[in-house]
């Protein structure tokens, strides 16, 4: 007998079929449509009285949406990109959202396999769910801890960055209006200059600098032998072109109340003219940038692998024939480092394993930089540990000369895991497992020898020969993006912690004693979920009601 869940599923999958049926045009501009609302709306709902609930279900049904024309589309034929009417905007704004309120039934159907909720069926046509935590999950506090890094971190870099230029906005803004023309009284059409191009440059650069992932690889790791640098560089780019034309439509659509702005932000661009101007701009071959845009690109060979992640960011280039891309300033905008590196593992496999080996020394590296005193000995590699029959590995190891305290670290770079919870549950039996089992390992091995054996097995008396004690031993457990997990419980001896739950808690935490190491330990441990939870207020949950054809899903309790 089929529970409340299955019922649900199988009336998503019947009611998806309705979204391909409310189209009867070409596919092509059933996927134009939507990338043109797309764009608007990510670009200009914030001016507006969009409710959190209808900007959720843009972020999940686009995809969704666009899905089912995408995968039939004709490449063989190019089409124009013609003026949108008030029936297309209105058909793109139901099937969008349509879509967004089938993914939120299916990520509720998720969160009930990860216990975090359970459906019911009350009727045939209605099923509620409730929550079985009334908190937000813990997750919330990882996000936070992102946030913070982000907009006191990295904004004020921004900022330092921004007064050292020669820049005047007020000029470059100025420049931009007089180059605007108005072709047909509805389109646009402009032609930069070196200063506004400089600019607005920089202002890709600021943009990829707030974007979560692009660090993810060392500069000169390779993928299919173009840099990584040269990737993200062409990106920085692009967005800068986008940032340029969302400011060029807008001076436009207020010169001119008649022009619709979803006819002139969306673009049509032939795919070799495109990388023939972007190789020329640096001087590149064209090679290069047609790997790197086909990296940038949703296309017939990547659309289900990308697609089947919900709530993904839009992509920087929808290809809708083999020489015709459309350019979304919402992907622009969003996050297309997300597709990139998608793509990157994708195509180049070998490559980009042996750049996800290469990152633990980069992370040893710049752990190592919240220790700069020179009494606190860091050991610039890993350390292999043989004892009993047991064997295992310290990512990071530190030792304080001075208060004799020693810190042991296992690093873990994970991925983000965004709203999947398939990937949620893979970094799970990822990381506690081995964590766990590594912990227990340091337990017996540091109960096991003296003093000296272990100072020598860690390598420390080989750059503190006068090393002859440990009075204390802090244990870490660190992830590059996640590590606390709703209902996953957490060895409380040791501290666990993001990237930048380390340095908001480095920030943010005061502490009186002279102990780098256990300063660290004793400021992570203040950040750890189940002490934030009892000093900070968490969002409330919104009440979900929502009816899609004859049914309707929401929450009670």
């Amino acid at each position: 007998m089929k529970n409340s869940a299955d019922i649900l599923q199988s009336i998503i999958e019947n009611e998806a079929r309705k979204i391909k049926e409310s189209f009867k045009g070409d596919n092509y501009f059933a996927v134009q449509n939507i990338v043109r609302r797309l764009d608007v709306f990510s670009s200009f709902s914030g001016g507006k009285k969009v409710t959190r609930e209808v900007g959720e279900l843009f972020n999940f049904g686009w995809s969704n949406a666009i899905r089912p024309f995408f995968a039939e589309l004709n490449l063989q034929t190019s089409h124009p990109f013609v003026e949108i009417t008030q029936q297309d905007i209105a058909w793109a704004d139901s099937a969008i959202l349509f879509a967004g309120k089938l993914a939120f039934c299916k990520q509720i159907i998720e969160y009930e396999k990860a216990g975090f909720l359970e459906i019911v069926s009350p009727t045939t046509s209605e099923f509620g769910f409730r929550y079985l935590n009334p908190s937000v999950g813990i997750e919330y506090f990882e996000r936070a801890s992102a946030d913070f890094f982000r907009e006191n971190i990295v904004k004020k870099i921004i900022e330092e960055k921004k007064a050292k230029t020669k820049y005047d906005e007020k000029s470059i803004h100025k420049q931009l209006k007089s180059i605007i023309r108005n072709p047909y009284g509805k389109y646009i059409s402009y032609n930069t200059t070196n200063d506004i191009d400089e600019y607005y440059n920089q202002k890709g650069h600021y943009h990829m600098l707030l974007l979560q992932g692009y660090d993810n690889f060392n500069t000169k790791d390779t993928f299919g032998s173009i840099a990584y640098w040269k990737y993200v560089d062409l990106i920085e780019l692009i967005i800068g072109v986008a940032h340029m034309h969302r400011d060029a439509c807008i001076e436009l659509v207020r010169r001119n109340r008649n022009v619709d702005m979803h006819n002139v932000l969306s673009y049509n661009w032939f795919k070799d003219k495109t990388v023939k101007t972007y190789s020329d701009y640096l001087d590149v071959p064209v090679e290069e940038i047609e790997q790197i845009i086909s990296c940038l690109t949703l296309s017939s060979q990547n659309y289900e692998y990308y697609m089947d992640y919900p709530s993904v960011p839009p992509p920087i280039y929808f290809q809708t024939s083999n020489n015709q891309l459309i350019r979304s300033v919402a992907g622009c905008m969003g996050n297309p480092i997300r597709l990139l590196n998608s793509e990157l593992k994708r195509k180049f496999t070998k490559d980009y394993d042996e750049a996800v080996n290469r990152r633990e020394d980069r992370f040893r590296r710049e752990l190592f930089m919240f220790f700069p005193d020179q009494r606190i000995v860091k050991i610039p590699r890993e350390i292999n540990i043989s004892f009993d029959g047991i064997k295992t590995d310290i990512d990071a190891v530190v030792y304080d000369t001075t208060t004799r305290s020693l810190g042991l670290f296992q690093l873990k770079w994970q991925d983000p895991f965004a709203q999947s919870m398939q990937e949620r549950r893979s970094r799970i039996s990822n990381l506690f497992p081995k964590a766990n089992e590594w912990i227990d390992k340091m337990r017996i091995w540091t109960q096991s020898f003296d003093v000296k054996t272990i100072l020598n097995a860690l390598q420390i008396t080989k750059y503190a020969p006068n090393a002859r004690a440990v009075d204390n031993i802090y244990v870490f457990v660190i992830a590059r993006n996640h590590i606390h997990f709703t209902g996953v419980k957490t060895n409380e001896t040791v501290a666990w912690g993001s990237w930048y739950q380390i340095i908001e808690s480095q920030a943010m935490v005061k502490a009186n004693f002279d102990d780098p190491i256990k300063e660290m330990f004793v400021k992570l441990k203040m950040y750890s979920p189940e002490l934030r939870i009892e000093r900070e207020e968490l969002p409330i949950r919104l009440n979900v009601d929502l009816k899609f054809g004859e049914y309707r899903i929401f929450n009670y309790e």
